[in-house]
């Protein structure tokens, strides 16, 4: 039987009213937690015909165990959280909730739980061969501390993905890369020490941006040092130069590390369009990190599980998703999205000037493109510094 690749089902997820009751409750809809978000990015597959795709298998979502929680979180914050998510109350401030990020809302703890429960089935079904590989949208929460909630994020599912894996196949190797614009810094600091998963985290660093951290620096330590790689991007980087930097810092270190498991946290937020960040690729970056990827775990022989993290713009992360899951896939898209689902957008009073899936191309404005390749020439310089050595590069 030809192995296909798995996409996890929200509908469990969807049904649910908790963000509704959110929407009534806040004055401003929450970026990340909200109707119109996860419908948009999920009616695009669905209604351009993917889930009747011989090469796609449909997965439902599930919601994680206790014991799977606690490979990575703490018992104090999973039971707060559950408590919060049955209408209960608790002293919220020490675990980072109840905040515009992190709110507290009907059924909080089953809309954090369901995302962690199907990265744990992704990342072990394509383990243990039963897939290709597998993607799930609404998966990479990669904020969430061990007992602290940040960023829209309250379960970390990459980091206890990845921990349950690790108990598993304790002999191999792990390559986490985030090309979300905001650092991966909940999984970074889960791994910080263990050389057997590798960090990469591409992201916009500026003052005042959220979370602060991700410094070529950050390098790991003990048996980790080296295995945290942070590629910070200054504003209004674009295309040409965020691919130079994958290129020349991502590629090298990927071949050299080799290893048995990507996990792939997207991120559909470094798009120009989105509205929380100031960098400025374009669909196309998109398009050829997805073929490169697949192209290097095919090369590698990697399993490769991939998930959607942030994008605040739903028309522009809906195309990204898609983009991404076409190639990983290998289903063509559609000539163009379809009309239901522009209708859908419309409905919900999304702007969408452009309807294929590509952008006008974008020329980086020449007061700005020397500042921005000191920036990211001093970044490469201190990565090659810092972590090439420890790669034998």
């Amino acid at each position: 039987m030809v192995q296909k690749t798995a996409l996890f089902n929200p509908e469990e997820l969807l049904r649910m009213d908790g963000i509704d009751e959110l929407r009534r409750m806040r004055a401003e809809p929450n970026p990340f937690w909200n109707r119109p978000r996860l419908e948009v990015t999920w009616q695009l597959p669905v209604q351009s015909g993917f889930l009747e795709q011989r090469h796609i298998t449909l997965e439902p979502m599930r919601l994680a165990t206790r014991d799977e929680l606690l490979s990575y979180h703490d018992i104090s914050y999973i039971e707060t959280l559950e408590l919060f998510g049955n209408t209960g109350s608790a002293f919220s401030s020490r675990f980072g909730l109840d905040t515009d990020e992190c709110p507290v809302f009907q059924d909080v703890h089953r809309y954090a739980s369901y995302p962690v429960g199907a990265s744990i089935d992704a990342v072990m079904g394509v383990a243990e061969g039963r897939f290709r590989n597998a993607v799930s949208f609404y998966g990479g929460l990669h904020h969430a501390m061990e007992d602290k909630a940040a960023g829209f994020c309250y379960y970390n599912d990459c980091v206890v993905a990845i921990k349950r894996f690790r108990e598993r196949f304790p002999n191999k190797r792990v390559l986490y890369l985030d090309t979300d614009v905001h650092h991966g810094d909940g999984t970074q600091d889960a791994f910080y020490s263990d050389p057997n998963v590798l960090t990469i985290s591409m992201h916009e660093l500026s003052m005042g941006f959220f979370p602060g951290t991700g410094q070529p620096e950050e390098t790991g330590e003990g048996e980790g040092k080296g295995y945290s790689v942070n590629i910070p991007l200054p504003p209004l980087t674009g295309d040409v130069e965020f691919w130079g930097a994958f290129e020349d810092v991502v590629v090298p270190i990927w071949l050299a590390y080799k290893p048995d498991l990507v996990f792939w946290e997207v991120g559909g937020d470094a798009h120009m369009k989105d509205p929380l960040a100031d960098l400025m690729l374009t669909y196309d970056t998109y398009q050829r990190m997805a073929a490169t990827v697949k192209q290097l775990t095919h090369l590698m022989n990697s399993g490769l599980v991939v998930v959607g993290g942030g994008g605040y713009d739903p028309v522009a992360t809906a195309k990204i998703w898609m983009v991404v899951l076409s190639n990983i896939a290998d289903v063509p898209l559609p000539p163009t999205p379809p009309l239901d689902w522009i209708k859908l957008c419309q409905k919900y009073g999304l702007e969408m000037k452009r309807g294929g899936w590509t952008d006008r191309p974008i020329r980086t404005e020449e007061e700005h493109y020397p500042k921005i390749m000191r920036a990211l020439d001093e970044t490469i310089k201190k990565i090659r510094d810092l972590i090439f050595p420890i790669h034998g590069l």
